[in-house]
């Protein structure tokens, strides 16, 4: 294909090929506003499920849980909360009333940042396909030339 490429166009195609790295470099990052939470609210609420959401919270959560319940139970006289654990039960409405709308908060986020990502996967595929087309359209170019300058060589032989 060198052989064929006059060195203006080849110079033109290799000037293409670092235009369309560098456009790609580009659209496969992630964007600014995906890579970091804007507000404070929306530190907040990343932090805030972003604690919930791992085992020792969890395990944290259950030994505070049949803490409270095994003292409540077991010393009747002194228990601060007894049995239906009326106190307990009110803490752990509260955490959920606050928890809930942090985790929405939090994947309405993601959901934004995951419609950019969508977008640019799209300018990608777009571009690939373009590009693509360009293929297909110098493939069948060269293929006429070839078939030119074997008809020609057929010609002059005979």
């Amino acid at each position: 294909m060198a052989e064929i490429m006059d060195p203006k166009d080849r110079e033109h195609l290799q000037q293409l090929r670092k235009k369309s790295q560098e456009e790609h470099a580009t659209l496969i990052n992630d964007p600014e506003e995906c890579r970091k939470p804007g507000n404070f609210g929306e530190k907040l609420a990343e932090r805030i499920t972003g604690a919930i959401a791992t085992w020792k919270f969890i395990l944290i959560q259950t030994g505070i849980i049949l803490g409270w319940t095994s003292y409540n139970v077991f010393i009747k006289k002194s228990a601060f909360d007894p049995y239906p654990f009326i106190l307990l039960n009110l803490f752990l409405s509260f955490q959920s009333a606050y928890t809930a709308p942090a985790i929405m908060m939090n994947q309405k986020r993601q959901e934004k940042n995951d419609q950019i990502r969508k977008e640019i996967e799209s300018d990608v595929n777009v571009k690939a396909d373009l590009e693509i087309a360009q293929l297909h359209d110098k493939i069948e170019h060269l293929t006429k030339l070839v078939e030119k300058l074997a008809g020609n060589r057929c010609e002059s032989s005979s």
